[in-house]
């Protein structure tokens, strides 16, 4: 089983949006994927009960230490985890870095969210696991994600080509239980969407 987490020690970065549109990628990708929330907000959690769909399957540290759950997904027969995380809770957050294989840092292109970058980064380095850097919620139309991507080069990690931008199909999904994927399957923020999965799977887990 690949384990996928998003981290990013700075809240408002977009992480619970970009692990179920991921972990909804992955399902188109005709894969088997768990989605674990451990985040106390438990954002995931209840977009999940607004959901018809039982994919993917969704389990919550609420109850459980975070190793039992992922011991629990890959019992279940998960071929793909994707693990959202809180910003802030330090020893979480380690704890999660030691446990994947890899992660991707989502970052708004915003003077603070590249400033705070560097906190996530550390944790990261300190274990030594693959990561990457994907642009989300960015603005349309601006030059917020070309100036971004020149400041992100300095960490020397990956950087996703593709931008997730901060388009409305995400919200008018979430509100149903959905993803942009499945809410406008051909509209460019599901199309954005694809292209990180894809590159996710090329470049961290190749």
């Amino acid at each position: 089983m690949k384990i996928l987490a998003l981290m990013s020690q700075k809240g408002g970065s977009g992480k619970s949006t970009l692990a179920r549109s991921l972990a909804v990628a992955g399902l188109c990708d005709e894969k088997r994927v768990a989605l674990i929330d451990a985040d106390p907000q438990q954002t995931v959690i209840r977009w999940a009960q607004q959901r018809e769909s039982t994919a993917p399957t969704v389990f919550s540290t609420d109850q459980k230490p975070l190793p039992e759950i992922i011991a629990q997904a890959r019992a279940a027969g998960a071929e793909f985890c994707i693990i959202d995380t809180p910003p802030h809770l330090r020893p979480l957050i380690a704890l999660v870095a030691n446990s994947v294989d890899a992660v991707i840092i989502p970052v708004r292109p915003s003077p603070d969210d590249l400033v705070a970058i560097g906190a996530t980064i550390e944790i990261i380095r300190a274990v030594s696991v693959r990561a990457g850097i994907v642009i989300n919620a960015a603005p349309i139309r601006t030059q917020s994600a070309i100036l971004a991507r020149s400041a992100l080069s300095a960490f020397a990690l990956p950087i996703c080509p593709s931008v997730i931008s901060d388009r409305i199909a995400h919200q008018y999904a979430a509100s149903e239980g959905l993803t942009a994927l499945e809410y406008e399957p051909s509209g460019k923020a599901a199309s954005e969407v694809s292209l990180v999965w894809q590159w996710a799977n090329k470049i961290l887990f190749s």
